[in-house]
């Protein structure tokens, strides 16, 4: 039973509650595959080539047929070279070898391949010498790479929705696409709140801070492919708020802001959203983030985050990212954060009812496993506490003790990004 405190939701029935109610807002644009890495695709790629395109050799080695093995003198002579794009021409005569190169198309009568290692060469390479506990054990088919084994005409190789990584854009070169349809990235303005906050480079009054919510926002909506307008700081005044909104509002396809979202004398900005629109979420049952709230003007969806650093970071990756590229058209099975089964190395005690993430990082014990140790702090004010970590813990709402030795949900940073 998962105990949640009344009045929070769960940050995976918020997301559900997301996913339905936010719709794909990103336009599709044809875009040079060079320029598609970490975009959303917005169309099946269908393989209109098989791969390999022919037959080929595994090894570097000597096509042979296979039925020649048991009457082959060792000596056998070498007819001819087959390399990469360079096809022998012609059919392999009985009692012969072709020299082969990996990749290279398998000659017509040849049906397997003996490695180089495995053969003895004369000086001018016209003979080769195979030893007969090698011809012995050669296999019919012995290092060939059939066409079409890896992708055959017709296969969908990628389906609309995924998230383009490195290998992604690979095959789709592999199949000859130079370009792909993919979503345009979101446009999103972005601003912190907050007469404490000084901009980074300008002297710091007493009392004050340096803005650094901002800068971890516009860094983690660049790293999911958003286009973003900085809009800097905004003081905790309803007028500027609702002028600066209504005004970004226009022409972005999201507001995100950090601060201003909680309950006190200076959190502003939900009033001004209500006025403005209409708040649609507000108050998870997570920590740290509880304070997140999501809303609209007109077409507009408006996110606003804590205003403690370490809730900024960690709602982002784990709601933001998820809910914007769900606009942007992504496959929601790849949007789930990667999972790891490790052992604490800590102990640890709290309240239940809300899922929390505990900084940590992976480190090897006396006997060489890895486990998972936390930062010493759960305050969510520590930003130190991010860069010291590699991943969070993941603490179920009813979970209320950590023991060491324990075994815990391990998050990578890397895999949140």
């Amino acid at each position: 039973m998962q105990n949640i405190k009344p009045g929070l939701t769960t940050l995976s029935d918020a997301l559900a509650i997301a996913f339905s109610d936010v719709a794909i807002m990103a336009k599709t644009e044809e875009r040079l595959i060079s320029d598609c890495f970490g975009a959303v695709l917005r169309e099946d790629v269908v393989a209109g080539v098989a791969v390999p395109s022919v037959d080929n050799s595994a090894m570097d080695g000597y096509a042979l047929r296979h039925s020649d093995l048991g009457s082959l003198d060792r000596s056998v002579p070498v007819v001819g070279v087959s390399l990469a794009g360079h096809p022998y021409a012609g059919t392999l005569p009985k009692g012969a070898a072709v020299r082969i190169a990996t990749g290279a198309a398998i000659p017509e009568g040849a049906d397997c391949v003996v490695i180089q290692e495995n053969v003895t060469v004369n000086s001018d390479e016209t003979v080769i010498v195979i030893k007969q506990d090698v011809l012995d054990r050669t296999a019919v088919y012995q290092n060939i790479r059939w066409a079409g084994e890896d992708i055959k005409t017709g296969d969908v190789v990628l389906r609309a929705g995924t998230v383009l990584r490195p290998q992604d854009i690979a095959v789709v070169a592999g199949q000859g696409r130079g370009t792909l349809k993919v979503a345009k990235p979101l446009r999103v303005a972005v601003f912190s709140t907050g007469d404490e906050l000084s901009k980074p480079g300008d002297p710091l009054p007493p009392g004050g801070i340096y803005d650094s919510n901002r800068f971890a926002m516009i860094g983690m909506l660049r790293d999911i492919g958003c286009s973003v307008t900085d809009l800097g700081l905004l003081a905790d005044d309803f007028d500027v708020l609702q002028n600066a909104l209504a005004s970004a509002a226009k022409d972005h396809d999201v507001l995100m802001t950090s601060g201003g979202v909680s309950v006190g004398k200076a959190d502003v900005l939900k009033p001004v959203v209500e006025q403005l629109g209409e708040i649609t979420a507000w108050k998870l049952a997570i920590k740290p983030g509880k304070p997140l709230m999501r809303g609209k003007i007109g077409d507009c969806l408006v996110i606003g985050l804590p205003g403690n650093p370490v809730s900024v970071l960690v709602s982002g990756l784990l709601y933001v990212a998820p809910l914007l590229r769900h606009a942007m058209g992504a496959n929601h099975a790849q949007l789930e954060p990667t999972r790891m089964p490790v052992r604490a190395g800590f102990d640890f005690t709290r309240m239940t009812g809300r899922r929390e993430w505990l900084r940590a990082r992976l480190v090897q014990n006396d006997d060489g496993a890895f486990e998972a140790i936390a930062f010493a702090s759960t305050s969510s004010g520590m930003l130190s506490s991010m860069v010291w970590a590699d991943g969070l813990i993941e603490l179920p709402e009813n979970c209320g003790q950590v023991k060491r030795g324990d075994e815990v949900l391990y998050l990578p940073l890397r895999g949140l990004q």
